[in-house]
């Protein structure tokens, strides 16, 4: 049969991936249609009931908090996941999440966590073969699994306030969600401000799970206006040009994005690709918070893990902006 061998008994915490506690915004923007391993420790029949999108169950078997996850149990995990995906697209960070009303539930969650971080520690994970049949050439999806576990994850995020917590933000991306019904999102940046792109549908089924009220487009698009018949819309009159003067659509679209929000709306900004709409956020983000380019940059990146390419922000724009509308010395 297949044996286990763990390598190197360093149990050094530096060494692993860090645990964090999360907030259901950032599960939302990892974001989940791209495959990352999350996993629902909740009793089965919680799962059954209902979960988040892609999410794979590891509920406990204890009746107490004082459970200790055995190998032999994390192994028969591995070897179902690595028998139906193989290994997750996205390995890092690795996402857990019990039940807010289950105290059971969020001590396995932890437990897990601290067993994965352990898988990694003792050495480029679990090194699997069977002693008759392994060659050069052969694959075994479980000990790719543990290698990716073992070799790419830096970080697991388990998720604060649960499963509750998720599905009151996200009920779109809860229940029994197929994968092939899911859609890929925009990036959740304040919240009620989303940074779409290219991707993201424009369709009204769409927009309407994602409770989007308000969108800021261009009006060189090409968009099914029909499709938006229910949303406001502020079009700017935008080209995807670097030479575009940015300063009359970010004027425009941060009086549009206050009024939405004051108006308890949530609003959608794809203005052509993912870069050119990160501008009007950055926009915003200078003016609304007060703060400078970098800091209005550094928030973006850190809501949104995809490439923003920053060549194509108008950053010298931004930063006559920032100069504007932060540095400006007030009348006398």
């Amino acid at each position: 049969g297949l044996i286990i061998i763990m390598a190197s008994n360093s149990t050094s915490q530096d060494d692993g991936p860090s645990l964090r506690t999360v907030s259901s915004a950032a599960i939302f923007n990892l974001p989940l249609y791209e495959h990352y391993l999350v996993i629902d420790t909740r009793p089965i029949e919680e799962y059954q009931a209902g979960h988040i999108a892609t999410a794979v169950s590891f509920p406990s078997q204890k009746e107490n908090n004082q459970e200790k996850i055995d190998n032999d149990r994390l192994y028969h995990f591995a070897r179902e996941y690595a028998n139906e995906y193989c290994r997750p697209e996205n390995a890092n960070p690795v996402v857990i999440y019990g039940s807010r009303e289950n105290e059971l539930s969020l001590s396995h969650a932890k437990c897990l966590a601290e067993s994965l971080c352990q898988l990694q520690i003792q050495r480029k994970s679990v090194t699997l073969y069977d002693p008759q049949q392994m060659n050069e050439d052969s694959f075994d999806p479980l000990e790719t699994f543990c290698e990716t576990v073992a070799d790419k994850v830096k970080e697991i995020w388990i998720i604060e306030g649960g499963y509750e917590s998720f599905l009151r933000e996200y009920p779109f991306l809860c229940g029994n969600v197929q994968f092939e019904d899911m859609f890929p999102t925009p990036h959740l940046i304040t919240p009620q401000l989303f940074l779409g792109s290219r991707v993201v549908p424009l369709t009204c089924d769409c927009l309407i799970k994602m409770n989007i009220s308000h969108m800021i487009v261009s009006e060189y698009q090409k968009i099914d206006w029909k499709e938006l018949d229910n949303i406001v819309t502020l079009r700017c009159k935008v080209k995807d040009d670097s030479k575009e003067n940015m300063i009359p659509c970010w004027e425009a679209s941060c009086e549009f994005i206050d009024e939405a929000v004051i108006n308890g709306g949530h609003v959608l900004v794809i203005l052509h690709g993912r870069s050119r709409s990160a501008s009007i956020i950055l926009a915003y983000l200078i003016k609304k918070l007060g703060v400078d380019f970098e800091v209005s940059w550094k928030q973006l990146r850190d809501s949104c893990w995809h490439l923003i390419d920053r060549s194509l922000i108008y950053e010298m724009q931004l930063k006559e902006w920032e100069r504007t509308h932060v540095y400006a010395i007030p009348d006398r």
